[in-house]
């Protein structure tokens, strides 16, 4: 799997990145985890808060520092199909829309 391939399910690249890295080596310290993917401590910790907030990524408890690992793959399954769902209608909105915008546009297209 490619960061690309994830990008295109609708994660930027350093999401991407921490979430392949992540799954690939188990819960580890934010430290290692930022390390692994190449990316500054700093920005590690808001892109896991990011996937957090979509339901992709969580602290665990690991004794004294908490780990940070990604949740289970199908919930990135459950992710993207609700995209899907949200970007249907919004595609069957502007299906019902597309003829009245043309004919606004169509008013003021020949001036």
């Amino acid at each position: 799997m490619f960061v690309t391939d994830i990008e295109r399910l609708g994660l930027t690249e350093k999401e991407a990145k921490l979430y392949l890295t992540s799954l690939r080596i188990g819960p580890v310290s934010m430290q290692t985890l930022a390390a692994k993917a190449k990316i500054d401590r700093g920005t590690a910790y808001h892109v896991a808060k990011t996937l957090g907030q979509k339901g992709l990524f969580g602290q665990v408890e690991g004794g004294k520092r908490p780990l940070f690992s990604v949740t289970n793959p199908q919930l990135f399954y459950d992710y993207v199909a609700e995209q899907k769902k949200q970007a249907d209608e919004h595609f069957s909105a502007m299906e019902r829309m597309i003829d009245d915008l043309k004919s606004l546009h169509s008013l003021h297209a020949g001036q």
